[in-house]
């Protein structure tokens, strides 16, 4: 007797050090490329100054309804759209005209989850170039990436920045988190920093239960939205109830999950979890508001590249040089580990397709970093997001309706409406029909400026050359 339970107990014991393990390693791939890197000088190119712009003979994406308005004009004036009409009903002699017949205007994307610290400064023309006009900023230098805002206000091309700043973490493992220490401590930090002007709040997975919670309160009490991973400690259901933005899919099994189903493989442990009690939770997450940024498309790469494989993507060229020599260090998954991996991220997909009918709230977000490709990774995200159930206006909505009413910034963005910043790509090709349409991109309209076909390329290419140098 004593000796089935001694093999049991063993049994049951590798088995939990192999899930860990398993989880441990899939995050390794997107903590080692958070290294600890000199800020890079950004020298990046001009926008033109806003002018009147009048885009004639176009069709406009209505992302609420997913309704069509065809053959219509849309007048923009100090960096605002200040007219939309039928075709010929409106005229600015003084604007040049766009011909946007055949073409499809949508509002300017989100990427809701990234780390510019962490890609460098080379990836803000790259961001635009792809039409991501907004991005969240979910750690980094925060006076990095203040002075990069400041640049893109008036000579530098990139997009809007809402930003946390510093980390928030129990284990500081680099220069842009903080240690939280004590539940005292933790709440100092949090005033400091809405002292210092930061958007929102980041936490971590290794935040300390209790100084979590203080957290919460002392972020719900400096008018501060909580953003993050979901600590070791604390169960989604808590997390949901604290009020927290939900970051990446694989969070609701990195710690009581994990702990809880020691005894199976992790791809196995999420297939029960979906059958069993995911409903449930995302129920909860429904009732409570709670928002998720999936970050699908990271993984999905992962899978579809392995090995040093994603060495020969041309757009790698976009990637900053120091970025890339970092990841070639990185060590490669075993074939099982590998194998585990490619079960693992298809139950995440499936996890995110019952969201979705769960009806929980989707931001589109990427987690760029490291060696993850800026902007392009975006509309690789919205393909994700389609092949996890949603239909191509939902994940429009994830990059663009979803994120301004989570921020609040509905009056100014998110839409094609009269009195909105004219932040727009305009496309050549329907992304209702195909959301890979997304990427056909003929211009941009960022702020009110203007950005042809030329000009994205002009701006891949400072891209291109910027991370060659960082």
């Amino acid at each position: 007797m004593l000796r089935r339970v001694s093999k049991k107990n063993a049994h049951e014991t590798a088995n939990s050090r192999r899930n860990s393990r398993n989880m441990l390693r899939i995050i390794r791939l997107f903590l080692i490329s958070f290294g600890l890197l000199q800020q890079s000088v950004v020298r990046g190119q001009q926008l033109p100054a806003a002018a009147p712009v009048e885009i004639t003979h176009v069709s406009i994406v209505n992302v609420e309804d997913g309704s069509i308005q065809r053959d219509m004009t849309v007048l923009i004036r100090d960096g605002r759209i200040v007219s939309i009409a039928s075709t010929g009903a409106i005229m600015s002699a003084a604007a040049p005209q766009i011909d946007g017949r055949g073409k499809f205007l949508i509002p300017g994307l989100w990427d809701m989850h990234v780390h510019l610290s962490w890609t460098t400064g080379s990836a803000l023309p790259v961001f635009l170039a792809n039409g991501v006009t907004s991005v969240r900023d979910c750690g980094s230098d925060l006076a990095e990436i203040d002075e990069w805002r400041t640049k893109i206000a008036g000579v530098l091309a990139g997009p809007r920045i809402i930003r946390a700043g510093p980390i928030l973490n129990g284990q500081s493992f680099n220069r842009y988190q903080l240690l939280t220490g004590n539940p005292d401590q933790a709440r100092g930090i949090v005033r400091a920093l809405k002292q210092v002007g930061v958007d929102f709040i980041k936490v971590h997975r290794r935040v300390p239960r209790d100084s979590y919670f203080a957290i919460v309160d002392e972020a719900r009490k400096q008018g501060l939205a909580l953003v993050g991973h979901i600590p070791m400690t604390v169960t989604p259901e808590e997390a949901s109830d604290a009020g927290q933005l939900i970051e990446h899919t694989e969070t609701l099994f990195e710690g009581t999950f994990t702990t809880e189903h020691a005894k199976e493989p992790l791809h196995e442990a999420i297939r029960r979890f979906r059958a069993a009690s995911a409903d449930k939770l995302f129920s909860r997450f429904v009732k409570n508001h709670t928002p998720v940024t999936p970050t699908l498309a990271a993984w999905f790469y992962v899978v579809n590249h392995p090995g040093k494989s994603w060495l020969d993507d041309p757009r790698m060229r976009y990637v900053a040089q120091s970025r890339k020599e970092e990841a070639k260090r990185a060590p490669d998954f075993s074939v099982p580990e590998f194998a585990d991996l490619k079960l693992t991220v298809a139950e995440f997909r499936e996890v995110v397709r019952q969201m979705n009918r769960a009806g929980v709230t989707l931001l589109a977000g990427t987690d760029t970093a490291g060696n993850r490709i800026p902007g392009f990774l975006l509309h690789e995200e919205l393909a994700a997001l389609v092949d996890a159930g949603l239909t191509p206006l939902q994940a429009l909505q994830a990059a663009t309706l979803n994120p301004v009413r989570i921020l609040r910034k509905e009056n100014d963005l998110g839409s094609v409406q009269v009195g909105k910043l004219a932040d727009l790509v305009l496309l050549d090709a329907n992304p209702l029909e195909d959301i890979h349409n997304t990427q056909r991109i003929n211009a941009v309209v960022t702020g009110g400026k203007l950005l042809r076909r030329g000009d994205l390329d002009s701006l891949l290419r400072t891209g291109e050359d910027m991370a060659s140098k960082n």
